[in-house]
């Protein structure tokens, strides 16, 4: 038996396609375990147009920071970095995701794959589901 070798693949991720994700997730694939979506800069948010899940690719903040409230009171913090971090692991076999990431970057993804991703942003694996 030979052995498996592996390589990373680059791939450009749109913000288009972050948003999407984000939409995704905050209006149906997270809501089974978190219950509200924040924004740091809530004057920030209002000057990028209001919509949560396009706040982190329109803003202008480097350091702009949203945070997810789950149901037992806790908080996760998310940064279009991590997302982009997230998408990166998603890749990695050990991380269950890798189907989720093909569906991802097919563009035949669903609020469940966008729930997987916002997981791996915030908490740098799979908790819930």
């Amino acid at each position: 038996m030979s052995e498996m070798n592996i390589i990373n693949i680059r791939h450009e991720i749109s913000d288009d396609l972050i948003e999407s994700l984000l939409c995704c997730a905050f209006e149906g694939g997270i809501t089974y375990w978190a219950n509200n979506v924040i924004c740091e800069d809530k004057e920030d948010m209002k000057k990028v147009g209001g919509w949560k899940h396009e706040y982190l690719t329109k803003t202008k903040k480097k350091d702009a920071v949203m945070f997810i409230h789950d149901i037992d009171g806790g908080r996760a913090r998310i940064t279009k970095k991590q997302i982009i971090d997230a998408l990166q692991e998603m890749d990695f076999k050990e991380n269950g995701c890798t189907k989720a990431l093909q569906r991802i970057l097919s563009g035949n993804y669903d609020s469940d794959d966008a729930d997987l991703m916002v997981q791996m942003a915030c908490f740098g694996k799979v908790i819930y589901g």
